[in-house]
């Protein structure tokens, strides 16, 4: 019998990531895509089902600051609170519904309301399901990046802990959260199979002459770097998925249109091996990427670094997470 610390026993599991668009700022449309897409992604054999940063119901890709035209911006912020995800709700019902169809795992982002009575707050989230429907868990972005704390509020951090699943140990974070060295260490002390990374497109903060601008390149600075090392780090897959919105999926009335920067948004995910090594992709345009990801890859990676174990060091170091008083499921 396979060893039941990697992927629950199993030899290998078939993972995808959906890359395509949402119904943009519209939660009931893109909840009735995502289960669509679901069903499709576990119809070419996927027990692990990705979709990108905010994929309910989009990412925050225009401009806002106090010079915004008053009317566009009260009707974008009544949309973008009517549009977010409760958790529970009878959308999460829905979605809960297609992966114990699919018998997948299923990890999406999503703009989030509190559901905290009086609170009114929307967060960057990304929530896990089980293949049996059950609600696994949900991550809050601890630190909304630049102009996005207009949009998001900080997340406690007492969310930072990896999901047993029949298919192995689950975690996953939020675009920049990955260069928060600290919290990536505590991940992978958590222990992963599958690490979950998306991101809101393929970008380039540098070359100008807007900030972000498309990774024509095809490095992506810096996901692909930190996925990678994440994945070398941790010894665990990791599924890189970035977003994807053409041009012609922003609705015609869309209040701010004139500021919106999508350009990136073309996709670029990628499946990486243990050994940091991509398996899949980086694949652009509205796709399903599928791979494999065998046991023996994550075996062998440990035989040289277990990260957990002889590389630990924990008489020499160790990491103080302020919530431990909360045991790991």
């Amino acid at each position: 019998m396979a060893h039941s610390k990697v992927l629950g026993g199993r030899d290998h599991v078939n993972v995808a990531i959906v890359q395509t668009a949402p119904v943009f700022m519209n939660l009931e449309k893109s909840v009735t895509k995502a289960c669509d897409k679901i069903a499709e992604a576990a119809a070419g054999g996927a027990q692990l089902i990705v979709f990108s940063e905010t994929w309910l119901s989009g990412y925050p890709y225009w401009d806002e600051g106090w010079n915004s035209a008053s009317a566009a911006w009260n009707e974008m912020r009544e949309r973008f609170y009517d549009n977010a995800l409760l958790i529970p709700s009878d959308h999460t019902r829905r979605l809960c519904e297609a992966a114990a169809q699919a018998r997948a795992v299923v990890a999406i982002g999503c703009n989030e309301l509190d559901e905290t009575p009086g609170v009114h707050t929307i967060y960057n989230t990304l929530l896990y399901i089980g293949s049996d429907g059950s609600i696994l868990g949900k991550h809050r972005k601890l630190r909304p990046t630049y102009v996005e704390a207009a949009f998001w509020g900080a997340g406690r951090g007492d969310d930072l802990f990896t999901h047993p699943t029949d298919i192995g140990r689950i975690g996953g974070l939020i675009c920049s959260e990955h260069t928060m060295t600290l919290v990536r260490a505590r991940m992978i002390e958590q222990g992963e199979d599958f690490h979950i990374s998306v991101y809101p497109g393929a970008f380039d903060l540098w070359s100008g002459p807007k900030l972000e601008v498309m990774d024509d390149s095809g490095k992506f600075f810096p996901g692909y770097a930190s996925a990678r090392a994440h994945a070398v780090e941790s010894g665990c897959f990791v599924l890189l998925a970035l977003s994807y919105l053409p041009e012609a999926d922003v609705p015609a009335d869309f209040p701010m249109r004139d500021s919106l920067n999508i350009e990136y948004a073309r996709g670029g995910s990628m499946i990486i091996s243990p050994a940091g090594v991509p398996i899949a992709g980086p694949v652009y345009g509205d796709t399903i990427i599928h791979a494999k990801c065998e046991a023996r890859m994550i075996k062998l990676a440990k035989a040289i670094i277990d990260t957990n174990g002889s590389y630990a060091r924990k008489d020499v170091v160790t990491l103080n997470y302020h919530y431990s008083n909360r045991a790991a499921s």
